[in-house]
């Protein structure tokens, strides 16, 4: 932390992402002055805003304050950028947004939630559980939060932080942890990681890393989470290990051991529930507050999140992966009165290439799928690669419906021909695409209020 005790500004590059944002504020809270710049402007960099931050659209050289005394650049910021290039040149520390991650929390006792999957809520849980405890933990979550009025972080004057530990660019190598959740290990970020080893040796590194007499929690039907850990832990730490999953009796937590209800939907929501529980006790909270917190829980922002429910029901879901679509799909799957629509929008060019045919498979339990452009996010165009590839693999779907535009406008007329009472239609992706569904729910708005004039 002694980096952070002297220094006066802060400049950020990438200053509107989740995770970067969480840091900008907590620096303006601890009365540090913020400039800041990013490509596209959203309400969260107007939150930051709000709160004191100078913010740039764009990244150019003059955005960085000659007194500046440090700058914090987010995972998706390289080398050449002209932010990047211009503090280097004029000898202004560079640090990454892990880096300052792991300076604020890691002297608390640390509660670090990973895994390729549910790691946000999860963490939220876990948050909120011990905000509720009295215990006023230091928060890093990667959404959105309800019960912090819409920031996605806070600082606390206790001696607690929980943190979501990011698996990309191996970000979490940086987080020292007494309490370790593993959701699960599944091969992604393929622009980064070579292969499921490459990315299994990370986890393997983030979890080495943990104190000594910490706990580590893992969802223990996940085979790739499962066989690291029988790998890493000796036979004098296997105490250390807590395990949760569905049905089976070798679990320290199970389905069985529920005791409460969830506002959520979805059994991936009651398995990171119980990754909340396992935390619980190893805290030794009791159950009723517990009970009282978890119960209380309605989400994170764009978490399949319920956007409108009415005569139809939107939501709007930040679903990237294939496994994460399925279990969304699933979970609605299930409260559907009438026909489950998807509009998906696919996040990188590599995601679309590496996992296309996965993803019309999980795609494909719905009854009618609208497949938008593909968000690039970091990446550049890779030749070839468009959502097209999954609507040729959908295609192999008889039993369902499915194309593709790339006009958002067109998109929102295909959905009002189609949409009838009782549907349920999501709008999935981790670009933009909750812009549409916020366009869609107005466009039903007027169709219903025109019907009714």
């Amino acid at each position: 932390m002694s980096i952070l005790n002297h220094i006066r500004k802060v400049h950020m590059i990438g200053i509107g992402g989740i995770g970067m944002s969480g840091i900008a504020e907590y620096l303006l809270k601890k009365k540090i002055e913020v400039t800041g710049s990013d490509l596209n402007l959203s309400f969260i960099t107007e939150r930051l805003e709000s709160l004191g931050a100078v913010i740039y659209k764009g990244h150019s050289e003059s955005n960085i304050p000659d007194d500046a005394d440090i700058v914090i650049y987010s995972s998706a910021v390289k080398e050449d950028n002209p932010e990047y290039i211009s503090a280097k040149n004029n000898n202004i520390r560079l640090l990454k947004r892990a880096v300052i991650l792991g300076f604020i929390v890691n002297d608390k006792i640390l509660i670090s939630v990973a895994g390729t999957h549910g790691k946000t809520t999860t963490a939220a849980m876990i948050g909120k559980l011990l905000l509720d405890s009295g215990l006023d933990p230091d928060i890093f979550c990667g959404g959105n939060l309800d019960y912090l009025n819409g920031a996605s972080s806070r600082i606390g004057d206790g001696n607690y932080a929980v943190v979501e530990a990011d698996e990309y660019d191996r970000s979490f190598h940086t987080l020292k942890s007494d309490i370790i959740v593993i959701t699960n290990i599944d091969l992604d970020h393929t622009d980064f990681y070579k292969d499921i080893e490459d990315i299994k040796n990370s986890f393997r590194i983030f979890i080495e890393n943990r104190k000594i007499n910490s706990k580590i929690v893992i969802y223990g039907e996940n085979d790739n989470t499962v066989n690291l850990i029988r790998n890493i832990l000796t036979a004098e730490n296997k105490s250390d290990l807590i395990m949760y999953g569905k049905y089976n009796d070798k679990y320290n937590y199970s389905f069985k051991n529920i005791f409460y209800n969830l506002q959520i939907i979805g059994e991936h929501n009651v398995l990171n529930s119980l990754a909340a529980l396992c935390v619980s006790d190893i805290l030794g909270i009791d159950k009723t507050t517990f009970r009282k917190s978890i119960e209380s829980f309605v989400g994170v922002s764009r978490r399949l999140e319920l956007k409108y429910d009415g005569d139809i029901k939107i939501y709007d879901d930040y679903a990237h992966h294939p496994y994460e679509i399925y279990c969304s799909l699933t979970a609605l799957k299930k409260i559907s009165k009438g026909k489950l629509i998807t509009v998906f929008q696919p996040h990188t060019y590599t995601r679309t290439r590496d996992f296309y045919c996965e993803f019309a498979n999980s795609l494909a339990l719905s009854d009618i799928i609208i497949l938008a452009g593909i968000y690039p996010a970091r990446e550049k165009y890779i030749d070839g690669v468009t959502s097209l590839l999954i609507l040729n693999e959908l295609k192999k779907y008889k039993n369902i419906k499915s194309c593709y535009s790339a006009d958002n406008d067109e998109i929102i007329r295909k959905l009002l021909k189609i949409v009838q009472k009782d549907d349920v239609v999501v709008f999935q992706g981790a670009g933009d695409i909750t812009l549409l569904c916020g366009k869609f729910v107005s466009a039903w708005n007027s169709k219903k209020n025109s019907k009714n004039d």
